[in-house]
């Protein structure tokens, strides 16, 4: 059972992944060629499009990169050329909890006691950015 919910969770982390794609679409291809710098590229090209994957920061950028390359082959890209991995933070959520409380003092005066305390949680991400190619 422990086993399931671990596959689960996985599962439930890699579909997190979220790809944006603008450009051009071609018939799906069997290889797309991957490149860290466009001068790297030995073949003339012209750019087909640009995608960028996002994720929570607990997933892989190994399984973001795969992902990336999946949909390049779906698209009909040749190539895919990734321009970098970088973590941001996607927002933070601040709680702030306070009680009041009603005291008797020594002399047996009132007094109010007030005490809060906050929490504050960010949301760390990642993204991978890449520009799918077509060999001309």
């Amino acid at each position: 059972m422990r086993k399931l919910l671990w596959a689960l969770a996985a599962m439930t982390l890699v579909s997190c992944t979220k790809k944006d794609y603008v450009g051009e679409e071609f018939a799906p291809t069997d290889r797309v060629d991957q490149f860290f710098a466009a001068s790297d590229v030995t073949r003339e090209y012209k750019v087909m499009g640009y995608i960028v994957a996002s994720a929570p920061d607990m997933v892989s950028a190994e399984k973001m990169h795969k992902k990336l390359v999946e949909k390049a082959h779906k698209v009909g890209a040749d190539g895919i050329i990734v321009e970098g991995l970088e973590r941001y933070t996607a927002g933070s959520n601040t709680s702030y909890s306070e009680s009041t409380e009603q005291k008797v003092d020594k002399k047996g005066k009132a007094k109010t006691v007030t005490t809060g305390s906050s929490s504050t949680n960010s949301e760390e991400k990642k993204q991978i950015k890449a520009t799918l190619i077509k060999y001309k």
